[in-house]
């Protein structure tokens, strides 16, 4: 019998809500661990932004925060996991390969940037060093003459999202997880303090954990989220016709708003360019793509590897990030009802973040506390309601708060 037909259960240990990455790794985790788990999504299986983006993962940070180590740790124990634990336990490798990423810097403030961001990753012990652009030329002939130099990370890459995402949800399933597509959850159900389920379209599920995985769609479920901690966020990419083998890293440029690689059958794959978007992509749940958006991610080829200017597009396609107002995700518990916890707001990197918080919230669902420091991404750090945007991912945009802020203050 079908997923979607299947009868969903009366009563389970966990609820997961989000079929995505991040919901079939905590649900993979919590099975493995003998929790009897049900996974809902409001479509299908890596549906979401999980099956929509560039597939580039690795570790470490760009925010120079406090929170570096957190970060840092955290993204690292990913790594080591698609590396070297879940191929093994998956019995799939999900076609990761590491063979180090670029930031390509073209202007002197990104190449500072680059600079101090490599520094302070050395620091935490990051393997990754600035190369000029002859270096960079001897790796990828292709670039342009006209970029300065560029950061090199040693050990970090691409995989192929579709292969981990359900790699990971037959995992689930292997220890007795459901999953049950097309069936939104519409409800947390709490009494007394205590999470005692979930409402969906087909019935309600009684568990005493429930689970909220579901990035860009947490607002509709968690209706005290104050507004901006968490809002939707459409990225754009698109794919052109292969080419041979001529850019074997992984690349991102301009603070990695843009980025891409090439796919094992030799297409240029390119993101980016949401200030180009209507509100640069913020607040939409359409997958739509736009002329302009796709017309700067093209631009974005042709300036850094000019050779590839000429080639033509065969794909395009919109998925719904979810970003947060800090940068920074939110996993942990989640309010004041006992049960009840969150992982979501990714901003666009979950392919970093997903599989190590699976396991950390298994821990804290299980044992009270995870092996990792969570508490930079406490869910509950915007509960007084005066959200402050200042995301690094959207600094220097047009509609980045801190420079609306500057500017009216100048007036």
């Amino acid at each position: 019998m079908a997923e979607e037909q299947r009868s969903i259960p009366k009563e389970v240990d966990a609820v997961v809500v989000g079929a995505g990455l991040v919901g079939c790794s905590i649900a993979y985790q919590l099975a493995k661990r003998g929790k009897r788990v049900a996974v809902f999504d409001l479509r299908g299986i890596c549906s979401g932004a999980s099956g929509r983006n560039g597939g580039m993962t690795g570790s470490g940070s760009s925010m120079l925060t406090e929170t570096g180590k957190a970060v840092y740790a955290l993204t690292t124990e990913n790594l080591r996991m698609l590396r070297d634990e879940l191929p093994r336990e998956l019995e799939d490798d999900f076609m990761l390969r590491l063979p180090g990423t670029f930031d390509i810097a073209t202007n002197e403030e990104q190449f500072e940037h680059l600079e101090s961001t490599t520094k302070a990753q050395r620091e935490l012990g990051g393997d990754v060093e600035m190369l000029d652009l002859k270096a960079l030329k001897s790796m990828v002939p292709v670039v342009s003459d006209r970029v300065l130099g560029a950061k090199f990370a040693r050990g970090s890459g691409h995989l192929w999202p579709f292969n981990l995402v359900h790699a990971l949800a037959n995992g689930a399933r292997r220890f007795g997880a459901e999953f049950h597509p097309w069936t939104p959850v519409n409800k947390i159900c709490v009494a007394n303090g205590i999470v005692t389920g979930v409402e969906t379209s087909r019935g309600t599920v009684l568990a005493e954990t429930v689970v909220v995985a579901a990035n860009s769609w947490t607002p509709t479920l968690l209706d005290d989220l104050p507004a901006g901690a968490l809002v939707p966020a459409r990225g754009q990419i698109l794919v052109t016709e292969a080419v041979g083998d001529v850019i074997r890293h992984p690349f991102g440029t301009n603070f990695d708003k843009e980025y891409g690689r090439q796919t094992a059958t030799g297409q240029i794959l390119c993101g980016g360019y949401r200030r180009l978007d209507i509100n640069e992509g913020l607040g939409s749940y359409a997958e739509r793509v736009s002329p302009p958006v796709l017309k700067g991610i093209g631009e974005c080829i042709a300036t850094l590897f000019p050779p590839l200017g000429s080639l033509k597009v065969v794909r395009c396609w919109a998925g719904i990030m979810g970003f947060t107002a800090d940068g920074l995700p939110l996993i942990g518990r989640y309010g004041s009802a006992k049960g009840l916890y969150v992982a979501a707001g990714f901003n666009g990197g979950g392919f970093s973040w997903g599989a190590a918080t699976g396991k950390a919230l298994a821990q804290m669902i299980l044992h009270g506390r995870a092996a990792f420091d969570l508490e930079p991404f406490d869910p509950n750090r915007f509960a007084n309601g005066n959200v402050s945007w200042d995301n690094p991912f959207t600094a220097g945009e047009q509609n980045n708060p801190r420079k609306q802020t500057a500017q009216s203050g100048s007036n």
